[in-house]
């Protein structure tokens, strides 16, 4: 197993208090698999995927949990030693390019840097392949990018070269954390399909960070739905997406805009987002779940089927499954 976060609780000292927002997270990726964190904003996607590289603020509290790289316990690690880990091995794109980028640095400098410190080669060498990074991140002049600064690109541009140094390595994990937010329609296809791309010819595993369902349908083999801080649903990304047990999930699903008539209005989840300050005993859904009952006051069983297909909800019945 390439990644595998086991039991991951966090939480963050605040002017309330110590708030939990991780409530014992568990997930894993294989070599060249592709996964999917999908939930709304406030889910704990970014402080899963940013627990991996140790990059929290300060205030943030490990509770408990293991996340493991290759066997290696991450969160015993040393700063020196978890920046080996960083870019090296493990590759990060954040969904806003400009805060990736130095603004006062040309392209090629960055890129320069960075090929320099992960493959020990000389300055010129650093230089030749950070143009053939350019080039396989498909940048039409890569020759004139090395030479501009990040302000004189676009949005689509300033995000390839992001991933360009993300995959300078290339790293064996490309932690994807909203990398088309900020993109239009067109642009956000184009750079979702050249991380497809760059995973398959590199082998590069991905860890993409969505509130996105068609995206997530598109990219990944396997899903992981998180709500309040918890997974609530995980397996196959076609069970989950077209079998889908927990009703947050089913949520989600209904108020996608894809292949609904113009007229036809988009289904809302009833209730608040989640607060973490709030956080029931229980199911942390049930104060906004249409099928709850006396029961969600208590946390729910983890229900897995045969396939791998789990589910965290009192209400769901499969065939053959099993209660841990």
């Amino acid at each position: 197993m390439l990644l595998e976060i086991t039991d991951l609780s966090v939480s963050f000292q605040s002017i309330y208090g110590t708030i939990p927002v991780l409530d014992r997270v568990s997930l894993a990726i294989q070599q060249g698999e592709t996964i999917g964190i999908v939930g709304e904003s406030g889910s704990g996607k970014s402080v899963t995927a940013q627990s991996v590289l140790r990059l929290l603020d300060r205030n943030a509290v490990y509770t408990g949990g293991s996340i493991r790289f290759r066997g290696q316990e991450i969160l015993s690690l040393k700063e020196k030693e978890i920046q080996v880990l960083r870019g090296k091995k493990i590759g990060m794109v954040f969904q806003e390019p400009m805060t990736a980028l130095n603004p006062t640095m040309r392209i090629g400098k960055q890129l320069a840097n960075v090929i320099r410190k992960h493959r020990g080669v000389t300055p010129a060498v650093a230089e030749r392949l950070a143009v053939e990074v350019l080039a396989a991140v498909q940048m039409k002049d890569p020759e004139k990018i090395f030479r501009q600064y990040p302000h004189e690109l676009s949005g689509g541009m300033r995000q390839r070269v992001v991933i360009a140094l993300a995959m300078s390595s290339p790293p064996e994990l490309l932690i994807a954390d909203e990398p088309t937010t900020a993109l239009d329609v067109t642009v956000q296809a184009e750079i979702l399909k050249l991380m497809k791309d760059l995973s398959t010819e590199t082998g590069t595993s991905i860890m993409l960070i969505t509130h996105d369902i068609g995206v997530v349908a598109n990219m990944c083999d396997r899903v992981y739905v998180m709500y309040g801080g918890t997974v609530v649903e995980s397996g196959k990304t076609e069970n989950v997406l077209f079998h889908s047990n927990h009703p947050y999930t089913r949520a989600l699903i209904e108020a996608m805009p894809e292949g609904k008539e113009k007229s036809q209005p988009l289904k809302v989840i009833a209730g608040e987002s989640f607060n973490a300050r709030k956080r029931p005993l229980g199911c942390v859904y049930q104060d906004r779940c249409p099928i709850r009952t006396s029961r969600c006051q208590q946390k729910p069983p983890v229900i897995t089927s045969a396939s791998g297909h789990q589910s965290a909800c009192w209400e769901v019945n499969i065939a053959n499954a099993v209660n841990h």
